[in-house]
């Protein structure tokens, strides 16, 4: 389980051209649970606080006011183990090309503390599952994007995590390798995982996701599932929840 609780974060940031500085608020109170079991959409444009909300989530930054619980444990007094719990898959998380795809997920079994027999058969049944079995022992510079990008899901998921942070996991991916990142997600939340996936695919989100927090100036709107946002909203499609949010309408 995920519980985000009166969550805040600010940045100080120089302007470009007068050199002052300002305070830039880039999540206000966000509040939200994610269940066991459950796939949580995680929405909102870009510079909207949701990269740094799952970040925060990952112990990969602290937040200024709130609280994150993580199964349980206070993700700011027990970052460590809140880290062996959870799998985060970020859009900046770069490969290592000199490296086989099975050779990466050996080396990060043993970053994590994964006994190598156990880390060797996890790493297998994500290879096969993301089919990439064909490729694991090929270096990763003759690979694809996509191809990385799943090696990356793979490093995320290793370790067998109870909570999955996705950010953007279909980014640069074709329609068949997109499907491929689906149906894991979808035998995730049959495994009872928690899970959050952030994405700008609004198709992806009323497939795959239970409930939808829009995350807009640094505040949350919806929590609710996508049909149910869809009717408060009076519309067809959760791109027209952004525009009312942007020409500011009842929020």
């Amino acid at each position: 389980m995920i519980k985000v609780t009166n969550l805040h974060k600010a940045f100080t940031v120089k302007d470009g051209k007068t050199k002052a500085k300002k305070r830039i608020e880039a999540v206000r109170g966000i509040s939200f649970q994610v269940n066991p079991g459950e796939i949580y959409g995680l929405l909102g444009p870009n510079g909207a606080g949701k990269s740094t909300t799952l970040r925060m989530i990952a112990t990969l930054m602290q937040p200024d006011q709130g609280n994150i619980e993580v199964c349980g444990l206070d993700t700011q007094k027990e970052g460590e183990k809140v880290r062996g719990k959870l799998g985060y898959l970020s859009t900046d998380m770069n490969v290592y090309e000199r490296f086989t795809p099975r050779e990466l997920l050996r080396l990060f079994g043993e970053f994590q503390g994964v006994d190598p027999t156990i880390a060797e058969r996890r790493g297998i049944y994500l290879l096969e599952k993301l089919q990439l079995m064909d490729f694991s022992d090929v270096k990763m510079d003759g690979l694809s994007s996509g191809q990385k990008q799943k090696v990356s899901i793979a490093r995320a998921l290793l370790h067998d995590p109870k909570v999955v942070i996705f950010d953007e996991p279909t980014t640069g991916l074709d329609v068949l390798t997109a499907k491929t990142v689906l149906d894991l997600l979808r035998v995730m939340k049959s495994e009872g995982r928690t899970v959050i996936v952030s994405t700008h695919v609004m198709p992806l989100v009323d497939e795959i996701c239970d409930r939808v927090g829009i995350i807009f100036d640094g505040e949350l709107y919806g929590d609710a599932p996508p049909r149910e946002i869809l009717g408060r909203y009076s519309v067809r499609t959760l791109d027209e929840v952004f525009f009312q949010l942007a020409a500011g309408g009842v929020r």
